[in-house]
């Protein structure tokens, strides 16, 4: 069974894996490297204390409804056996974020995971004089305001770069980590729990708390992330290792097909184009973000791939984008495909577009996915489901 794959963020990246699995040869094609290294390296279910008894409850046509627990289950299941989390999909904890919010979420990076806020606890926040983008004080007076026992303090720790990536690279020096692990455990006072920004590889992370011998969490900067390109590189090597054929800097552009089943799709690659064999399509661009759906200056959406019709939640292109950025979420983040249970994405009949093409992640319609704290498990269960929907056609 040939499998191709579109797009390397972590809905096909962990689809791939998961088809060569099953046996499939899999070909990933992809215009870059993927979403995955801007995320925090959490993996969010959905805004509620228990999301997957919560997630029948959301709007009518919200992927959700389609998208079966055990598929969500799958998913992540496979992602967390290559990248290390802490959590599971069955409830959310609470942790706070870089200006001292608190953000719900199911599961973590293990580096993360000490940093969930629970009653009586005490929090030390340390920040690195050289590095942006992580302020100790302001997010410690922002926990406190909302009934967190927290402090801050601000250290002398520089890296070439100010940056998250540059402080990765320093404490990734043989020592540097250890080092710093010793003046954090002369910093905390009773049973204060260390709180640091996430500039540390796990690897790294587990020596510093080897030597610092307290509770000691990362909290997520903004992208580029360091935990998010830790289970970016991992989902890439274990795709490698298991001889998924890689088609970097390939843009899907079109397809063949033949008695309604796609046959190849048709890749630009250094400027010409490619015809790649394909027994089923797994379509996980990204959706908006990518660039694989288009909405022009003339408010008309369009996927650029198969040609495939895209959902909204509103028939008037006016309405599509409001003025009121803090208020409603925007109508335009919820377009995309419309798919069937098998992810299988729909025409305007309301059939099966292609009876082998299925899509995943971004690219599936009805879902506010920043709003909601959806988005890594629509990413996760479609592409589960999916690849799942392909197994059963063989049989």
């Amino acid at each position: 069974m040939r499998t191709l794959v579109i797009g390397a963020g972590i809905a096909g990246l962990t689809a791939a894996l998961m088809a060569r699995a099953e046996g499939h040869t899999v070909t990933l094609v992809t215009k870059g490297f993927g979403g995955l290294q801007l995320s925090h390296g959490t993996v969010d279910i959905l805004d509620a204390e228990r999301p997957l008894e919560e997630k029948d409850n959301l709007p009518e046509g919200h992927p959700y409804h389609l998208i079966t627990a055990n598929s969500i289950k799958a998913g992540v299941d496979t992602f967390a056996s290559y990248v290390p989390l802490a959590g599971s999909c069955e409830e959310t904890k609470i942790y706070p974020t870089a200006l001292g919010a608190l953000r719900r979420t199911s599961l973590v990076p293990v580096s993360m995971a000490s940093g969930e806020i629970t009653e009586g606890a005490s929090y030390l926040l340390v920040g690195f004089s050289g590095l942006k983008d992580f302020y100790p004080l302001l997010a410690a007076e922002n926990l406190s305001r909302q009934g967190v026992k927290a402090r801050g303090v601000k250290i002398e720790l520089t890296a070439p770069g100010d940056t998250a990536l540059a402080f990765s690279r320093s404490l990734a020096e043989p020592g540097a980590a250890e080092n710093l692990g010793r003046r954090l455990s002369e910093l905390a006072e009773g049973e204060e729990i260390i709180g640091i920004p996430a500039v540390l590889r796990q690897s790294d992370f587990d020596n510093l708390a080897k030597v610092t011998g307290r509770s000691i969490f990362q909290i997520p900067l903004p992208p580029p992330s360091v935990p998010g390109l830790d289970a970016n590189e991992r989902l890439r090597a274990a795709c490698q290792e298991a001889r998924v054929r890689f088609f970097l800097n390939g843009q899907a552009v079109g397809a063949l097909s033949e008695g309604g089943c796609i046959t190849a799709v048709k890749v630009q690659i250094a400027g010409s184009i490619k015809e790649i064999p394909t027994d089923a399509v797994i379509y996980a661009g990204g959706g908006l973000e990518s660039g694989a759906i288009l909405f022009d200056s003339y408010r008309t959406l369009a996927d650029t791939v198969f040609g495939l019709p895209v959902s909204a939640p509103t028939t008037d292109p006016a309405q599509i984008l409001h003025g009121d950025y803090n208020g409603d979420p925007q109508p335009l983040f919820a377009c995309g495909l419309t798919v069937d249970a098998d992810m299988r994405p729909l025409n305007d009949k309301g059939e099966p577009a292609f009876a082998n093409l299925y899509a995943a992640g971004g690219m599936l319609a009805g879902a506010q996915r920043a709003h909601e704290k959806s988005g890594e498990g629509i990413a996760l269960g479609s592409a589960a489901q999916a690849v799942a929907a392909i197994v059963r056609s063989q049989s």
